[in-house]
């Protein structure tokens, strides 16, 4: 005996409105994960591993650069293909 649930179909108004709250889910996390790691950057990275100087600057680098990389793995949640049929 099976504990799952069958799936049901969507309507296209409830498969849209469920997109749209993943992709702004997606993109806030995306958002957050950048940020972490940029005030990582600035913030905690050792005097050794950078020069003051540079130290905001790739910092900000290392956010943006994370958070393209979060939404280039989700990039099918946030920008999904259209069914052909």
């Amino acid at each position: 005996m099976s504990t799952e649930l069958p799936l049901t179909p969507l309507s296209p108004e409830e498969l849209a409105k469920r997109q749209k709250d993943v992709r702004r889910v997606v993109l806030i996390r995306g958002f957050l994960f950048g940020l972490i790691v940029a005030a990582w950057g600035i913030f905690f990275a050792p005097d050794e591993l950078v020069a003051p100087g540079l130290k905001n600057l790739l910092g900000v680098v290392a956010g943006l650069i994370a958070t393209g990389g979060y939404y280039f793995i989700l990039r099918e949640q946030l920008f999904p293909k259209k069914n052909a049929g």
